[in-house]
């Protein structure tokens, strides 16, 4: 009678593929063992004097065949973001300041606001100048603390200069699809287009992150999901809100986001470059309203 054999006790309760992976290597090295399968799970078996040898065998085979420890996702965390902050506030402030008081004698709210006829008008610079004019103070102001909320976050991960850069730009752009999409006599303005623009950023940038990491699907998700839910929240409400705007903003923000997240970002600490790419885009908004007002 053959004799009895012994559980190794580290294969107690395997999964049956596992146990069926660990049965291949003894057999390849010539163990005799035998799986059996109870409620618990799989576990293995092998003759007393070769249990020492038929661990060791296992455990070499783990320590080459051992899943590495996926790589801590290391986060930018950009200095002065609250500098972009405050430029972005005290943009908005000024150029509200100058409508109120028709600086220079002009309009400044009829030759800065967005309509769908900009094109055709040969006019593309209204969807920048449209971004920084408001309706009256209640629009001016949610937008001025919405845009502090979103757009710190986006100067943190990317660095101020190059956050407002791209929240510029990409809120123009929605800007000019979304006017285009809208009939000739709808007039659009206001800087909530470019704040769900810093919130798709921000969302998105933290969801591409997260795929980088060995991880659920919810928590590799729930940067997105969450912008989403804050876009649903802050983005849809009142009679004259714009929500198509918003969505176009968050979804261009989006994408730029998740390309942020993918290419070789400047590190943190290279004040220079961020001073550069702020200049670029008080450049570009200044050169708007200086065509606005020719």
């Amino acid at each position: 009678m053959a004799p009895p054999l012994i559980l190794i006790p580290l294969t107690s309760d395997l999964p049956a593929t596992e146990c069926a992976d660990w049965v291949l290597v003894l057999t390849a090295v010539g163990i005799p063992c035998e799986s059996r399968t109870t409620a618990a799970g799989t576990s293995l078996w092998v003759l007393p004097e070769d249990h020492a040898r038929a661990a060791r065998e296992l455990q070499h085979y783990l320590r080459e065949n051992r899943r590495p420890p996926p790589a801590p996702v290391v986060w930018p965390n950009h200095p002065h973001g609250i500098y972009g902050v405050f430029g972005y506030v005290l943009t908005l402030l000024v150029i509200t300041l100058a409508v109120l008081e028709r600086a220079g004698g002009r309009d400044w709210q009829a030759a800065g606001v967005l309509d769908a006829g900009f094109l055709e008008r040969g006019e593309p610079w209204r969807v920048l100048t449209a971004l920084t004019l408001h309706a009256d103070l209640l629009h001016l102001l949610s937008n001025l603390a919405f845009g502090a909320l979103f757009g710190y976050p986006a100067a943190r991960l990317l660095g101020p200069g190059v956050a407002w850069l791209l929240i510029l730009i990409g809120g123009g752009t929605a800007y000019g699809v979304d006017a285009l999409l809208h009939p000739p006599d709808h007039q659009l303005l206001g800087a909530s287009t470019a704040v769900f623009t810093a919130l798709g950023i921000v969302a998105a940038y933290g969801w591409r992150r997260h795929l980088r990491n060995w991880s659920p699907w919810m928590r590799r998700s729930a940067p997105l999901i969450g912008g989403i839910a804050l876009l649903a929240f802050t983005g849809t409400g009142g009679e004259h809100t714009d929500v198509l705007a918003h969505l176009i903003g968050f979804v261009v923000g989006s994408g730029q986001g998740a390309l942020c997240a993918r290419l070789p970002m400047p590190a943190p600490g290279r004040i220079g470059l961020q001073w550069a790419a702020g200049l670029a885009a008080l450049a570009l908004l200044a050169g708007a309203w200086a065509l606005a007002l020719a």
